[in-house]
């Protein structure tokens, strides 16, 4: 039998004794403006509505530090985007939604159809009432290179639960004069190349080959914040950079509800985002892996919005369309 040492026994003795309550004075606050956004190369009408309802501009402002309630977006800002120039190249106006409380107050959408330019620098700007303007800049960087992607069926299509699982594999060459920063996503499309009745390709984790690991380039998830993992070329500058993983996919579509259409490609996305996203990202993971956890060290979400709080970061997608069936 294993026995514990006397200082383990003595701190777990010194745990079980401690529950008295410390009132914590509460940190002064100023309400500052709180935004996220992604500025994309693609159109904000994409059919690839997970991917970019994600990077849609939300804006809200900031609350105590011991406020319960929960964040409600605000509907009265006043956004626009600039060029280097100074010149006001897009604005935006809040989404419409028939419930004032619902999920989608505080979101907004682009009117002018502005398309941001790779290497290009270009600012936000947002203001809500009674608030100091915060704004945020960044230069939008280049399309990554996909230099080749296979997909491999590992099994065949499950008749109960219209499951699929494969073998996705993605090679990028890296551009060596620079520091870049990638996301991957993948989505299926029919055989007419349109999106159809099917959830989201996903890394699949009963799979033993797959392994998801913090710093390695992983396939994201668009629809889970969570499950998103940026990868950054500083231990492989300017070498291929290979994506391989065990997915699955599910057809939202059941023989009984009539015709349902067969896959026939997965296209894959690798976004290049800017260092500050990376940044964000990063450490929003660090703040969801801390969460509950009283011996975590504190994590601190990255920001780039100033003054305020909140991500004001780039994307440039690069496809490739993989024939599956």
């Amino acid at each position: 039998m294993k026995t514990l040492a006397a200082p383990a026994l003595l701190l777990a003795a010194a745990l079980a004794g401690c529950e008295s309550t410390v009132n914590l004075p509460e940190p002064p606050h100023t309400p500052r403006v709180a935004l996220l956004y992604t500025l994309t190369t693609a159109p904000q009408d994409s059919s690839f509505r997970a991917l970019y309802a994600q990077r849609q501009l939300y804006v809200s402002n900031s609350q105590r530090v011991f406020d319960p309630s929960e964040l409600t977006g605000r509907t009265d800002a006043a956004v626009e985007l600039r060029d280097a120039t100074g010149s006001v190249v897009e604005r935006y106006r809040p989404t419409r939604s028939s419930n004032a409380s619902s999920t989608g107050r505080g979101y907004y959408r682009p009117v002018l159809g502005f398309q941001p330019q790779a290497g290009q620098r270009y600012t936000l700007r947002a203001a809500l009432p009674g608030l100091e303007t915060a704004e945020s800049s960044l230069v939008m960087p280049a399309p990554a290179v996909i230099e080749s992607a296979t997909y491999v069926a590992r099994t065949a299509p499950n008749p109960g639960s219209n499951q699929y699982q494969g073998r996705l594999s993605v090679v990028l060459r890296d551009d060596p004069a620079s520091t870049d920063y990638y996301l991957a996503f993948a989505r299926v499309l029919d055989q007419q190349g349109q999106p159809g009745e099917w959830g989201a390709v996903d890394v699949d984790y009963d799979s033993q080959g797959s392994v998801v690991s913090i710093g390695q380039f992983q396939l994201s998830s668009p629809g889970q914040q969570y499950s998103l993992y940026p990868f950054a070329d500083t231990g492989v500058n300017g070498q291929r950079i290979a994506l391989a993983s065990d997915v699955s996919f599910y057809r939202n579509c059941f023989q009984g509800q009539g015709n349902c259409a067969a896959p026939g490609y997965i296209e894959v996305y690798v976004s290049s985002i800017t260092p500050d996203a990376y940044a964000f990202y990063l450490s929003r993971r660090r703040y969801y892996d801390s969460d509950d956890n009283p011996f975590a060290e504190p994590a601190p979400l990255a920001t780039n919005v100033r003054p305020g709080y909140g991500l004001f970061g780039g994307a440039a997608d690069a496809t490739f369309r993989i024939r599956i069936f």
